[in-house]
């Protein structure tokens, strides 16, 4: 039975560029192009492609209900996928995945493992082309800033970044002070730059020259 996907009108390039940006990064999760050869048909490759949707959706503030309508799917469908665990299913799929096991539930974590990926080369691109220009400009808060956040995922939260620049001081203002006066999640290694160099401003500092 050929399995329809329905994906939202409102769905623009981006983000079908994002869907399919995931999806392959998902059969690289599965095992990459010789390990799919083996099976014999891919038909839950629809459920990949719409737990990609369903967390982009999701991310972009759609409720569960709304995603569900979207999609043409069940809100349990659509739970069923947005609350799977995504190192739970890594485990569950190295060394005895068949297509059989490809259901709603691993799907919706394949895509969450995809997101992450994805999320975590591009930071690292983002740093590895942000640096030299820091460096250029000589601000030295945010070259310290680029270095001890390469490796995390983002979008990021606030106890993530309490952890990774604990210490780390400003032209005297502490990163506890600094984080605690912006919004999160931030999206990007940009992003979190472009942030504290605000709140600097805020605080009366010139965010390359301090005081």
């Amino acid at each position: 039975m050929v399995m329809e996907i329905r994906p939202p009108e409102d769905i623009d390039k981006k983000r079908d560029e994002m869907v399919l940006e995931m999806l392959l990064e998902a059969l690289n999760v599965l095992g990459g192009p010789r390990r799919i050869i083996q099976f014999r048909n891919l038909t839950w490759i629809p459920s990949i492609i719409k737990a990609n949707y369903a967390l982009l959706l999701s991310q972009a503030g759609k409720t569960h209900e709304e995603i569900a309508a979207e999609l043409g799917l069940t809100k349990a469908t659509i739970d069923k996928m947005l609350r799977a665990d995504p190192e739970d299913v890594l485990r569950k799929i190295r060394g005895e995945l068949t297509e059989e096991k490809i259901d709603d539930h691993i799907a919706g974590g394949l895509a969450k493992l995809a997101y992450k990926n994805l999320m975590r080369r591009r930071a690292e691109k983002e740093i590895d082309s942000l640096v030299p220009t820091v460096e250029s400009l000589g601000v030295e808060w945010a070259i310290v800033v680029l270095k001890k956040i390469k490796g995390m995922d983002f979008p990021v939260d606030k106890d993530s970044l309490l952890r990774r620049l604990a210490g780390i001081s400003i032209y005297g203002v502490s990163i506890n002070e600094i984080l605690n006066n912006l919004s999160f999640p931030i999206e990007s290694p940009a992003a979190l730059l472009k942030a504290i160099a605000e709140y600097l401003r805020s605080r009366g500092i010139h965010p390359s020259q301090g005081k």
